[in-house]
């Protein structure tokens, strides 16, 4: 345990060494692994992304590797989405006390290839592929660690890319749990390298979140996060029996997005959906099915 911790501790110093630095830098005009940031649950979607401090079931993985600490039980999320009406993406989680694993997916095939002319002269694909497993712990009696590594994979016509990249976050929680301090380090090292020769660093990112329950079954929840600029996220869920609405949106890059969202729980079973808007893409409907165990 001893070990575990210390490796905790030294992987957190290191996103929080590496991620403000990152985070001023500017990020290549496309992006690199940008399917990395569509998220892995319905619920955080709901409340507009904003989950660094919330997270604690198996959705963790992705939001804040600490949460992993905090999960009770056995936990099993997915996620399906057209994503704005042009890939399918796929996402599965599992979590239970400090450890969780977790595949994204995503499938844009069918794509029209163009000449100068705009006729079409064939049809290709992209598959973006991750698999990410993390270890959280408490260290203190208020205080979790937890860090996370992605094996990532994106397949071009005729070129393929491959790398590895970390995370590491903290929450602490005060006032009985009642509020939650979260912050996370994304993509902090590491590369893609193709199979054409070239290479393309990770986009890194830092942010921090906060997490309030003001009363029972109401959490107001927010992310500051920095990527290149800043996004802000804002949201809310508020839960009434097996029923539970959600609100949020997120701003920042000269979009802004509102969500929406709502689940319906039974002993061990929960399905949740979340819409989101769009300023020029199509809005998009996400779609979770999740069991506790």
């Amino acid at each position: 345990m001893r070990f575990k911790t210390t490796a905790l501790v030294l992987a957190l110093a290191l996103a929080f060494t590496l991620a403000p630095a990152a985070a001023r830098a500017a990020d290549d005009g496309v992006g690199t692994a940008a399917s990395l940031d569509i998220g892995m649950g319905a619920r955080a979607l709901g409340m507009g992304g904003a989950h660094i401090a919330v997270a604690d079931d198996a959705a963790a993985i992705y939001y804040n590797p600490a949460g992993l600490a905090l999960v009770s039980g056995r936990n099993v999320t997915s996620l399906y989405t057209s994503q704005f009406g042009a890939a399918g993406y796929v996402a599965l989680g599992y979590a239970q006390k400090n450890i969780g694993v977790g595949l994204l997916r995503l499938d844009a095939s069918g794509i029209e290839e163009t000449d100068e002319f705009a006729n079409v002269t064939g049809v290709f694909g992209v598959t973006d592929l991750a698999a990410i497993v993390g270890y959280g712990a408490t260290v203190f009696s208020n205080l979790s660690l937890g860090a996370s590594a992605k094996l990532y994979q994106q397949t071009l016509p005729e070129n393929t890319g491959r790398g590895v990249t970390f995370d590491a976050g903290a929450i602490l929680s005060l006032i009985d749990g009642k509020l939650r301090l979260g912050a996370v380090g994304r993509n902090l090292i590491g590369s893609l390298k193709y199979t054409s020769g070239e290479t393309d660093p990770f986009d890194r990112s830092f942010g921090v979140g906060v997490a309030f329950c003001p009363i029972e079954n109401l959490t107001i929840a927010g992310d500051a996060v920095l990527k290149g600029g800043f996004t802000g996220k804002l949201g809310a869920e508020y839960r009434f029996k097996q029923i539970a609405v959600r609100a949020g949106g997120s701003f920042g890059g000269g979009q802004t997005s509102i969500t929406a969202g709502a689940g319906f729980g039974l002993p061990g079973f929960s399905i949740d959906y979340a819409y989101q808007t769009h300023n020029v893409l199509p809005d998009s409907h996400r779609l979770s099915l999740c069991v506790k165990f």
